[in-house]
């Protein structure tokens, strides 16, 4: 077996139209959704620069300046001059420290989105001390010291003190596509081991070795090659196009192990059936880009919006899965969604490598 793998592997390198769709093709993508989008990045939240007002309200300037050089970069300004700073768009948006306090912004972007999420979480918090202190003004100090570090309040919504240019998701769903497309080299390897289909499997058919042998053989030599291209599209990702996935890299492993397996053993899988190359080719190509396309490579809500009316699709879709594998550790921070993640790409692995299996173990010819 160790002799099958060593020439399987030497095949697999020799293949170029294959190494083509499973490693340049990925790459040749990932630059230009780099040209399009620009680099995307899972970095440390950066403050957002404001300008501010005074007013009457001493407390809310109080709860302004502490979050100065945390989520904000504030700068107290009179009022002219802080609308001339958001109309030349050197500010984001424009905090009144009024007696009702307000915010001013001259779009709806994530910058300002968070700002309107932040004085509205501020005025809550406002009105429940006001509750406390009209309905039981004996837990009002207690109430205050919860809310003394606003920083915890923020965190839960802040995704783990981590933000993210949404382009990003285009490079997570790539990733998946990439993964899928070690189907290719594993469409070729299964026909390697149907007599009726290859010379070279009409001699393997009369080796006196187990077929489980074969198949497992295969998918460890094609498995090689496309995890290998996955670490290669990610590394180029990352250090040519600076693409950040965050600081967990040791999680990535896993995701690449697991998603290069997938893709390989759908790849064999479809080689199993009895149809024409041409046939194969076209279901392999339009499944994976269909895969992907739900996984929201070309559109990047599409996987939320499944989530919401049909979830089911994405459990059962492995692109899916491996976008979400890499959302789970790079953006919410959540070990039991990355779990269950790897978790269903193995048993989809396993039951396609079983499925595989048993479609080769079976073929019968009359004559070759």
């Amino acid at each position: 077996m160790k002799h099958l793998y060593k020439y399987n592997l030497l095949q697999i390198l020799r293949r170029w139209d294959d190494l083509f769709w499973a490693l340049i093709f990925p790459i040749i993508m990932a630059t230009l959704f780099y040209a399009t989008f620009g680099s995307s990045t899972i970095d440390n939240m950066k403050a957002i620069p404001v300008a501010c007002v005074h007013g009457e309200n001493i407390a809310f300037e109080t709860f302004l300046n502490e979050m100065d050089g945390e989520m904000l970069e504030a700068e107290w300004m009179d009022e002219e001059e802080a609308r001339k700073a958001l109309e030349t768009g050197k500010v984001s948006g424009i905090f009144f420290a009024k007696t009702e306090p307000s915010l001013t912004v001259s779009s709806a972007q994530m910058n300002e989105s968070i700002l309107g999420t932040l004085l509205q979480t501020y005025l809550q918090n406002q009105k429940l001390m006001e509750d406390i202190r009209d309905s039981n003004p004996i837990g009002l100090l207690g109430a205050i010291g919860s809310l003394t570090d606003y920083k915890e309040l923020v965190e839960p919504v802040s995704t783990g003190g981590r933000t993210m240019d949404g382009s990003i998701t285009y490079f997570f769903a790539l990733v998946g596509m990439a993964c899928l497309f070690g189907a290719f080299p594993g469409v070729t390897a299964a026909m390697q081991l149907r007599a009726d289909q290859s010379a070279l499997a009409a001699r393997r058919s009369i080796v006196p070795l187990h077929r489980l042998h074969m198949v497992i053989s295969e998918m460890l030599s094609v498995f090689a090659v496309q995890f290998v291209n996955i670490c290669l599209l990610l590394l180029y990702m990352r250090f040519i196009l600076h693409i950040s996935f965050g600081p967990k890299w040791p999680l990535l492993l896993p995701i690449c192990i697991l998603g290069s397996m997938t893709g390989v053993a759908y790849g064999i899988f479809i080689g199993s059936l009895r149809m024409g190359e041409g046939a194969k080719t076209g279901l392999l190509v339009g499944s994976s880009l269909l895969m992907s396309f739900l996984a929201g490579m070309m559109m990047g809500n599409m996987k939320d919006i499944i989530e919401h009316i049909c979830p089911i699709i994405n459990r059962l879709n492995p692109a899916a899965l491996i976008s979400d594998a890499f959302y789970s550790i790079s953006i919410y921070e959540n070990p039991a969604r990355y779990g269950r993640s790897l978790i269903l790409l193995a048993v989809f692995t396993a039951v396609l490598v079983l499925a595989s299996f048993v479609k080769l173990r079976r073929e019968r010819y009359d004559s070759l």
